[in-house]
Parts: structure tokens; C-alpha cells; sequence
């Protein structure tokens, strides 16, 4: 059993443990933990910590200065473990007998606590990946996380763990017997193409390519030249061979999104008529809120009839969480038509929301033709410690969901997203007197 998780978090962002808890600490590690033992604490502690190192100075990355981890027993929950993908790990237990070694309690917990970071160093570099496919992500982080594993074995020793045992065979010998079984999932022979990617770019190679994917215009609908082209330019000592290794693994890495059928038909804002149209569909009064990772906030529409109908303006219900200061990130809103596939996208400053009560944002986007039925989505791709928490309103639902564009998702159960739109119409189309 292996307990990572996606690497997401996916719902309500929680910073704090409801109840006390007792803390053990580590070189860029600090620990808060519930019912568990200080020795099992100390453990996860020296494993992250050691793992960091690792991350840090044989692949390069730049890690996050302390790595939280919020650890407790949880009678009625299953294990689980996962990250926001910056700098916070959460690992839930239904008893403590399940920080014993694997073949004790079924758990590969130094593996998990290495694979996890390895999603933390990804996604810190590679923020922009809605192109990447599970295969790839999970795969990345099961290459990573067994070298680690290795690499950690040889700073700590067996000790390293509570109930002390040789966890090298946890690390890169596992990952070669599921290689060798003959039945390889898809992360699995994604971590084989990751390992083969090493002997291109090289070990401290990979925090180069993941800043060049990150930077590059990817066409969502077809991502692979764009990737291939950024990730040549990264590496110009050796274009064709990452180009004979992106040829392979893009198979298995990128996953399409198509665009809509929907052109995407701008106007001059001076040929519209400057009395935009609000259309809401909630009640004004907030329910509850959420930040979203993994995921994006997406509500439905439909225009009035009579005409052509821009969009001028996006409203939504919402306030940031985190530092004082914006960091300097960017958000996505997105118009995408009734099977979420994007028309347009435009990239807002997450400074567009201040910190404290949520409020009303008014996001002034280019004036774009909507169809009969069309979604607006947000994609903040937030941490633990950045994000915007969206209001909901549980007086109405069945127009909201948790989806990015291209992919549509889950509905929101809870009630819709007080998201709102105003429309415009040409000023050709005014009938009291705007011609």
C-alpha cells in the first residue's frame, strides 16, 4: 500500500489542527502532530528533512525554507497522505501501529514522505502544468521519490525510522521490480520515462526544464510542440536528444483540451453600449467558501436572448488568504462554452483581491462574444498558504461545478459559486436609441 496521494489538496484549506498538538522539529522541518508518539514524530521530521536535502542539493531544487507538516490519528479516517505542492504535508492515520515498516503495517511511509516532496519540488517550479497528465505528475513524483529514498538510506542509515528497517528496498528497487513485473501501470512507466529524461538533462537538469515549461505559451488543444520547442531551448547542448525523449514520453505526459467550436469574437468596447447587463444567480449572501487545488471554480450561464451578448466584466464573491503582500502570481479566468472547452483566457494579478472579508471583485476582461450557454471558469492553482477562498450560496445549485477548461469536473454539491457576469450588447443593437 502506498499512501501518497495526488499531490493536491482538493476542498477546504485548512491551516490549523482543531485541537492541541505537540510539535517535533527537523533542519527545514517542523511537525505538529496529534496522537502520535514524539519518536514517530521525530521520525517523519528526519525523514522530510533529510529527503529536503536531498531535493536541494542533488537536484537543485529550491525548496521551501520550513516544510509544515500537520500528522494525526484519526480513528475514523483511512490513511492518507498529501501536499498543497509548496510547502505543507498532510498525513491522517487511523492508528498509530501504521507508522510501523511496511511489512508490519502495509504502509511504505519513508517512500511516501520522499514522493510527496518531490511533488513540492515540481509544482514549487512548475506552477502552470494543466497540460500534465496524472501518468506524468504521479509518475515524476515515484521516479523521484525512490531515488530519494536511496539517496536518504545512504545520509541516515535504517535507523532513520521508528521501527528501524532497510527501506533501499523501498527506493529505486522497487520501482526496477514493478518495471520487471511486466504488468507496469501508467505512473510507473511514467517514473521510466522520467529516469530516462536523467540521462538527458542530467539530475540538476530537471528545475531547468520545469522553469521552461513553466514559461512557455502552451496551446492547451495540442501542448506537445510547445513543450517540446521550450524544453529544446532549455537544454542546447542536447536539443535533439530531449526532442527524441519528449517524442516518447508526450504520449504518455500531455493530455489534449480541446478548444471550443465557439470562436472567439472580440469587440471594441467603444462599439458596445456601456450599460452592461448583470446576471446573477445568487441571492447576494454568502454560504460558506472554498479554495480549490486541482481545480478550478466554473459556473454556468445563459445570455438573454435577442442578439449578441459580450462579455464585459466578471464578478465574484471572494477575498485572498496568506501573506499581507499579493504574492507575485497570476490567476486564470476563462469563458468556455456549455461542455467547458475555453473560448478565451485571460491572466489577472493575484493582487486583484485583497486580504479579509470577501467582497465583490469586478475582473474587466476584452469584450468576447458569448454563446446561448457558456461557463466562467477561475483557476487560482492555490497552496496552503496562497489562494482566494470563493463564496458559495446554498440557495441555489446545479449551475456550479469544480473544473478546469477543457476538462469538466464535479458538481458542487454545496450550492452554486457566487460568481456573477455583466453583458453588453452593440450599440447597433440598442433599442432606446443607442444606434
Amino acid at each position: 500500500m502506498i499512501i501518497s496521494g495526488v499531490g493536491v489538496i482538493v476542498g477546504l484549506l485548512v491551516f490549523a489542527p482543531a485541537q492541541s498538538s505537540s510539535t517535533a522539529v527537523a533542519p527545514h522541518v517542523r511537525v505538529e502532530y496529534r496522537g502520535l508518539s514524539s519518536s514517530q514524530a521525530q521520525a517523519i521530521a528526519d525523514t522530510l528533512s533529510a529527503a529536503w536535502t536531498v531535493y536541494r542539493d542533488e537536484f537543485g531544487f529550491d525548496m521551501p525554507g520550513t516544510v509544515h507538516v500537520d500528522a494525526a490519528i484519526d480513528r475514523q479516517a483511512s490513511s492518507r497522505l498529501y501536499t498543497d505542492g509548496n510547502d505543507r504535508v498532510y498525513l491522517t492515520l487511523p492508528d498509530a501501529s501504521k507508522l510501523n515498516r511496511p511489512e508490519v503495517s502495509g504502509v511504505y511511509h519513508v517512500y511516501g514522505l520522499c514522493h510527496e516532496l518531490g511533488h513540492v519540488a515540481m509544482y514549487r517550479v512548475l506552477k502552470k502544468r494543466d497540460w500534465m497528465t496524472t501518468a506524468a505528475a504521479e509518475g515524476w513524483a515515484h521516479f523521484a521519490g525512490s531515488a530519494v529514498v536511496d539517496r536518504v538510506y545512504a545520509l541516515k542509515g535504517e535507523k532513520l525510522w521508528c521501527d528501524p528497517y532497510d527501506y533501499r528496498k523501498d527506493g529505486t528497487a522497487r520501482l526496477d521490480a514493478q518495471l520487471a513485473s511486466g504488468d507496469a501501470d501508467d505512473v510507473t512507466r511514467g517514473a521510466e520515462l522520467w529516469r530516462d529524461a536523467e540521462s538527458v538533462v542530467g539530475m540538476k537538469g530537471f528545475p531547468a526544464l520545469f522553469a521552461a515549461w513553466n514559461t512557455a505559451r502552451v496551446d492547451l488543444a495540442d501542448p506537445a510542440p510547445d513543450l517540446s520547442a521550450s524544453g529544446a531551448r532549455a537544454f542546447p547542448g542536447n536539443a535533439a536528444g530531449f526532442e527524441a525523449w519528449w517524442t516518447n514520453a508526450a504520449r504518455l505526459f500531455v493530455e489534449r483540451r480541446p478548444a471550443s467550436d465557439v470562436a472567439a469574437r472580440t469587440a471594441d468596447p467603444a462599439s458596445l453600449t456601456g450599460r452592461p447587463l448583470t446576471v446573477a444567480g445568487d441571492d447576494g449572501k454568502a454560504d460558506g467558501k472554498k479554495s480549490i487545488a486541482g481545480g478550478g471554480h466554473a459556473r454556468r450561464f445563459t445570455a438573454p436572448g435577442g442578439g449578441s451578448w459580450y462579455l464585459r466584466n466578471v464578478l465574484l464573491f471572494g477575498s485572498r488568504y496568506g501573506s499581507p503582500q499579493a504574492p507575485d502570481e497570476t490567476f486564470e479566468v476563462s469563458l468556455c462554452d456549455e461542455q467547458m472547452r475555453p473560448i478565451a483566457t485571460w491572466e489577472k494579478p493575484y493582487s486583484t483581491f485583497d486580504r479579509g472579508d470577501a467582497r465583490w471583485v469586478k475582473i474587466e476582461v476584452t469584450p468576447t462574444a458569448v454563446p446561448p450557454a457558456f461557463h466562467v471558469c477561475f483557476n487560482f492553482r492555490p497552496t496552503g498558504t496562497r489562494g482566494v477562498y470563493v463564496s458559495f450560496d446554498a440557495s441555489t445549485r446545479g449551475n456550479s461545478q469544480t473544473a478546469v477548461p477543457g476538462k469538466p469536473g464535479s458538481p458542487l454539491d454545496a450550492g452554486d459559486w457566487m460568481i456573477r457576469v455583466e453583458l453588453d450588447q452593440p450599440r447597433s443593437a440598442d433599442a432606446l436609441g443607442g444606434r
